[in-house]
């Protein structure tokens, strides 16, 4: 009789310190901030690169590591463009943060034409143009993995 109540014991246990340790991880990864900057790179007849560059912030005490993030860009509710998939992790310190540079999106001028013209409009006359970046990853926090994706409207930089 001892022994059951001892197994019970310890598997009690071990469900009350695994769903602890969750939903700790699960608040660190609602906690993640994320600061993109995107400017224009390059524009030529094939289309319009967009270079993007993401701070990504983590103010809690729990580190983890997150894929590559997979960038889109929309204007006016439609995709313009979206960045390559990469399969790499990218580690994330306790109370740290982490720069991404250099995502290159590239929007080619038959989806530039087929949206608006107004993006190239803008660009050319030196105006701002508003997009949208859609940031799309998944945190993987040890025992569980949790899909991200967070949206910003970001003013294109010259």
């Amino acid at each position: 009789m001892s022994k059951q109540a001892i197994a019970l014991v310890l598997i009690g246990g071990g469900l009350v310190a695994g769903y602890s340790y969750y939903v700790r991880m699960k608040k660190t990864s609602a906690e993640l901030q994320v600061i993109p900057d995107a400017s224009v790179y390059k524009v030529n007849w094939d289309g319009i690169t967009i270079r993007i560059d993401v701070l990504l912030k983590n103010p809690t005490n729990g580190s983890f590591s997150i894929k590559f993030p997979f960038v889109k860009l929309m204007f006016k509710d439609t995709v313009i463009g979206s960045s390559e998939v990469v399969n790499n992790d990218i580690k994330i310190p306790a109370y740290g943060q982490v720069k991404i540079s250099k995502l290159l999106v590239n929007i080619p001028m038959v989806s530039i034409f087929s949206v608006s013209t107004s993006i190239l409009k803008a660009i050319q006359s030196k105006e701002q143009v508003k997009i949208v970046a859609a940031m799309i990853t998944t945190i993987d926090l040890g025992m569980v993995k949790v899909p991200f994706e967070e949206s910003h409207e970001i003013i294109l930089k010259k």
